[in-house]
């Protein structure tokens, strides 16, 4: 016996539209995690999340609902705008200062015809909030980026500030930052935590602060939950952080003030754990210099390495190498290793002049040339390990170039 196919998907709808029972918005509500901002150590705002009722009657979290698609979008966006609404409402009525945040998925955006304005604008004009205090959160990279662009633009227009939550996760959201231009940038809570372990997400996210900085974006850490991640949070160049080191989300509003004492207490644990890296770093700093200026002075002497090569060891010398001032290589790699000084001529003929301390070199010729540059840490790509390079004069048209391991001066693990 045949079956009918139509009988067939007439059932899977059956099952689907079953499955699919619908969420009482009544049953869902806000709670406000705080938002610290280091300068002043007070509450600076609140990020408002949805909550639900668990079988014992207990509060937690209802985020997922938000992407469980056993639910119809329409239904979910209802959910969303209640708890949206019930937040802004309890935000005037606390006569808190400060700002709140709402997430907003982009589907919801993606479903708003072109010639109506966003419902939480509309909110904000009727219960009377200032709305430079709200700030709208764009939760996942999905969504059409064009309705996106539109609707932040209304968003702006209004007065509201506009974040991008979570960056960093999946797929590059460069493009939205560019398309967007956000005010606040909140990195992705998975990425950061792996970062405070050092390494690679480290780099990353070092990098991904310095571009948020460079937008002109205000950074939010979120997730912190240990003093070692406020550190790194420290070393993000982040003003702002929310996690449970400092609250968890409740039903009701604190006092700006009560988060002062705890803020001064781990800012003095930075600042002493930074200043003794610091420390390190100068001393360290002062050793290389001291062994550079030798090996300058036996190169233009006509002397070799080879009565430094343990010193140069010592204080973690990789390789050294001349270039003329045009940044042309002219010399072997001098490789700094167990078993002595090794060459290597693979680089010879390479131009280095688009290295950043090239330039500051050129220019301290006519005013200080015997001045050793020093750039930032890097990585470097042979050996992997955390590096500086240290540049001086050797002649009047020849540059003695040192690379030397460091320790990183970022606040990772112990």
């Amino acid at each position: 016996m045949t079956k009918n196919p139509s009988k067939v998907v007439s059932l899977h709808q059956a099952l689907l539209a079953a499955k699919r029972t619908q969420l009482n918005p009544l049953s869902y509500f806000p709670h406000y995690q705080p938002i610290v901002y280091l300068p002043t150590g007070e509450i600076a705002g609140y990020e408002a999340l949805a909550r639900r009722n668990n079988p014992a009657g207990e509060p937690t979290s209802a985020g997922e609902l938000f992407a469980d698609h056993q639910y119809s979008l329409s239904n979910r966006r209802q959910v969303d705008r209640y708890v949206r609404q019930q937040a802004l409402e309890q935000f005037a009525k606390s006569q808190q200062e400060g700002f709140l945040t709402l997430n907003i998925v982009p589907d919801w955006v993606d479903m708003l015809p072109e010639d109506i304005c966003t419902p939480t604008i509309s909110m904000i004009e009727k219960i009377g909030i200032d709305p430079s205090r709200v700030v709208m959160e764009i939760t996942e990279a999905s969504g059409n980026i064009d309705n996106l662009q539109r609707v932040v633009k209304e968003y702006h227009q209004a007065g509201l500030k506009v974040a991008i939550d979570d960056f960093g996760a999946g797929a590059s959201q460069i493009d939205r930052i560019i398309a967007l231009e956000p005010d606040i940038i909140k990195l992705d809570m998975r990425l950061f935590k792996d970062a405070t372990k050092g390494g690679l997400p480290a780099d990353v996210v070092l990098s991904i602060s310095e571009l948020v900085q460079r937008a002109g974006c205000e950074l939010i850490c979120e997730g912190v939950e240990t003093e070692q991640e406020f550190h790194f949070g420290v070393e993000c160049g982040a003003r702002y952080m929310q996690g449970w080191l400092f609250y968890k989300a409740e039903k009701e509003f604190l006092s700006a003030q009560s988060s002062q004492a705890k803020v001064k207490t781990l800012l003095a644990s930075y600042l002493k754990r930074k200043s003794q890296r610091s420390l390190a770093t100068v001393k360290h700093n002062v050793s290389v210099k001291t062994t550079v200026l030798a090996l300058k002075h036996q190169l233009q002497n006509g002397g070799n390495a080879l009565s430094l090569e343990q010193q140069l060891a010592s204080v973690g010398i990789l390789r050294y190498f001349l270039c003329r001032i045009d940044g042309t290589q002219v010399s072997p790699n001098f490789e700094v290793t167990g078993l002595g000084i090794e060459e290597d001529d693979n680089f010879v003929g390479f131009n280095w002049s688009f290295r950043p301390y090239f330039h500051a070199l050129i220019a301290l010729d006519s005013v200080k040339p015997q001045q050793l540059i020093l750039s930032k840490i890097y990585r470097d790509s042979s050996s992997k390990e955390m590096c500086k390079t240290f540049s001086t004069y050797l002649t009047k048209d020849l540059v003695l170039l040192v690379d030397c391991k460091v320790a990183d001066d970022t606040l990772l693990v112990e």
